[in-house]
């Protein structure tokens, strides 16, 4: 599906042609670059649906018994790849940056994750000091931090600000959007500008401290339980890769709230479960009590 997905993606670019979207259209328009979007509504959507794939793909590389099949994922990657770099989706690379760094450290350890976290700092640091972008930080930081977000950098500050008021019990479910505009003065029933892109500031705001800890609970249980005790038989691969694509969708809900309405986290969530089962039941039969009807 990604494949089929990042080929639609390349076509889009190639004939300029976008599907769905009037805003991406009209975006595209103004914009030096030209966002795609594939059969999704929205590019970062689309992205953070290759980025799942790709992580798949590293992991039969990774473990694979032959060249073949390591030959056969990574020509996978390259063409999901080629489909990610025309979203120009910036939380759908920081998403695939940190899937790479966290396979890295749970196979080649925390040597080969600083590695590649230093090579990252160095691309950065060299893309900072170009003069227009370091003018842009050092005499318009706010302002200039804001329009590289794409305006997301106001909706956190302005969203931490509403979570500070409410610590105890939040605003409510599903009302961030209202206690926002009202925090800001926009008016309206439903301003668009008002749109939380944040999952962690979200929950803190509508469920309070006690909400933001549930999801922290939540994190750390899948996390350990994924993420716990390597193994290369398939339901230990297919655990990593759960825990590892997991990790990638949390950071994408950092700039791009879709944590829990992303149908993947679930299905990840339920079959990185069924998976550490059969890990641990492959690891250590003997341990394992059978089931009674």
């Amino acid at each position: 599906m990604a494949i089929a997905f990042a080929v639609i993606g390349v076509y889009q670019w190639a004939t300029r042609d976008i599907f769905w979207n009037p805003k991406v259209i009209v975006g595209n328009a103004y914009a030096p670059f030209f966002r795609v979007n594939s059969v999704f509504y929205d590019p970062s959507v689309y992205g953070r649906f290759l980025v799942v794939a790709i992580t798949a793909c590293l992991v039969v590389a990774l473990y694979a018994a032959t060249p073949r099949i390591a030959l056969a994922a990574g020509l996978a990657i390259s063409t999901v790849w080629a489909g990610l770099l025309f979203s120009f989706s910036q939380s759908s690379f920081a998403a695939l940056v940190a899937a790479a760094v966290l396979l890295a450290a749970m196979l080649w350890r925390w040597r080969a994750a600083l590695a590649v976290a230093l090579v990252a700092v160095v691309i950065v640091g060299a893309g900072a000091s170009a003069p227009r972008i370091r003018s842009s930080i050092v005499r318009h930081s706010h302002t200039g931090l804001n329009h590289a977000t794409s305006g997301r950098w106001k909706l956190v500050t302005n969203g931490l600000e509403v979570a500070a008021k409410n610590p105890a019990a939040g605003v409510g479910v599903g009302d961030f959007k209202h206690a926002y505009a009202q925090h800001v003065g926009l008016r309206g029933r439903e301003p668009a500008s008002a749109a939380s892109h944040d999952t962690p500031i979200t929950v803190a705001a509508e469920l309070g401290l006690p909400g933001l800890a549930l999801l922290a609970w939540l994190a750390f249980a899948a996390f350990s339980l994924t993420l716990r005790g390597l193994s290369s038989s398939f339901a230990g691969r297919t655990a990593l890769f759960c825990g590892v694509a997991l990790a990638a969708i949390a950071v994408h809900s950092l700039f791009y709230n879709a944590f829990f309405e992303d149908p993947t986290t679930w299905g990840l969530l339920g079959l990185g479960a069924l998976a550490a089962r059969a890990r641990e039941a492959s690891l250590a039969p003997e341990d394992m009590t059978p089931v009674q009807d």
